[in-house]
């Protein structure tokens, strides 16, 4: 293998994403993170986290069917330009939102021109700078950059090419609709065909084209001799910046952002991301549309999920953790590291996200009701018609 991609792998596939936590208390150890990390003091120390990861402990260590750690449990395939992390289908129960690949490229490194027969593409780079280019079938390609925090889609069936234009390695996120992408590389397609027929469809000699017809595989990617400026045409607007769009929730606590038809008439789903400072919560809610995959690009977590069964999973989650979360299913997390903990959502919906809280559902009942459903006294159920309404983010106690 490459000496350089063996390091680029084991430097931000491995470490990175098998990482495992540990805080004073040397008898917390979960199976959750990865043994091999038990010493890097990345769980905070604040009393409160710390007494709920004791609380949980015997809950913190089951089963959680609705989660992979896609650079633990997913196929992984690279070459000397790059490599490619990605989630076959049916790894992980219930998941009707999609697929999440990772990669990465090196500079001077393509993914290379290729289409996806049956799926919408949605990507996020989460650092350095790409060029994409789109090709349709009409007037000429677009072509657009795209920096850290930016966007790109790249509709059903378009012929597309994604660059490393930087002078740093690129990484970025890829998010399908489809739980199995078809995913078809240019040279293969030119390899299917007979001598012939190639030669007739190109304009090149069959002797011209015989390296071509031994391509059976897939390169997924590869160097180009050299990277050239090309000048910006995307005049669909495939581009979006996170950075630029305007938070619905935003506070010393964290942020959440929100990119959907509002901001871009092009989207197929719904992106959200959310960061948590350490120490805070992601309001325990449920969305009334729209299965959804949240993907935890960094940090460390807590999940309370409650599934349509009712079985209840409390874990923790981090880097690479993919998570299948259907509609209606009932969430919260937690960030119990000492770093922020972001995280990004995919809800397979176009329509406005509906969200309901438990605060924010009782508040709509009278007091009769809320007293027969609950329990609570007359004097309780008051004093939660009265409460203010909670923000999507709030500082977790325990």
């Amino acid at each position: 293998m490459n000496k350089i991609i063996k390091c680029m792998l084991l430097s931000s596939v491995l470490n990175a994403c098998f990482m495992s936590y540990a805080i004073a208390d040397s008898s917390l150890k979960f199976n959750d993170l990865s043994a091999g990390f038990q010493d890097n003091n990345q769980l905070s120390n604040d009393p409160a986290i710390i007494r709920l990861l004791k609380e949980e402990k015997v809950s913190l260590n089951k089963e959680f069917p609705f989660r992979m750690n896609i650079f633990k449990n997913g196929k992984v395939d690279e070459n000397s330009a790059g490599v490619r992390v990605s989630e076959q289908a049916k790894q992980i129960a219930k998941n009707n939102a999609g697929l999440v690949f990772y990669y990465e490229l090196l500079p001077n490194a393509m993914r290379v021109p290729h289409w996806h027969a049956n799926a919408n593409e949605l990507g996020v780079v989460t650092s350095g700078s790409m060029r994409v280019e789109i090709w349709n079938g009409l007037d000429k390609p677009t072509i657009y950059y795209v920096h850290k925090g930016e966007t790109w889609i790249i509709p059903q069936g378009t012929l597309h090419s994604l660059e490393n234009v930087g002078k740093d390695k690129l990484s970025f996120i890829v998010i399908y609709d489809h739980p199995v992408t078809a995913d078809r590389d240019f040279i293969t397609a030119w390899a299917s065909l007979p001598k012939s027929m190639l030669s007739n469809s190109v304009g090149l000699s069959e002797s011209e084209l015989a390296h071509i017809q031994k391509t059976t595989n897939n390169p997924l990617s590869n160097y180009q001799p050299q990277v050239e400026s090309e000048v910006d045409y995307d005049p669909l607007g495939y581009n979006s910046d996170l950075n630029k769009i305007k938070p619905i929730y935003n506070s010393e606590l964290g942020s959440i952002v929100r990119l959907s038809k509002t901001q871009n008439s092009n989207m197929f789903v719904t992106l959200q991301r959310t960061i948590l400072k350490s120490g805070s919560m992601r309001t325990p809610h449920w969305y009334t549309n729209g299965d959804e995959l949240l993907y935890v690009q960094d940090g460390i977590g807590f999940i309370s999920m409650m599934d349509d069964d009712g079985n209840v999973y409390h874990k923790l989650v981090q880097r690479g953790d993919l998570i299948s979360i259907p509609v209606g299913n009932f969430f919260g997390f937690i960030n119990v590291g000492r770093k922020d903990l972001e995280v990004y959502e995919v809800l397979k919906t176009t329509e406005q996200i509906n969200e309901i809280t438990l605060l924010g559902g009782t508040q709509q009942l009278n007091k009769d009701v809320i007293q027969g459903a609950t329990g609570l006294s007359e004097h309780l159920a008051e004093k939660l018609l009265n409460q203010k309404s909670l923000d999507p983010i709030i500082k977790f106690k325990n």
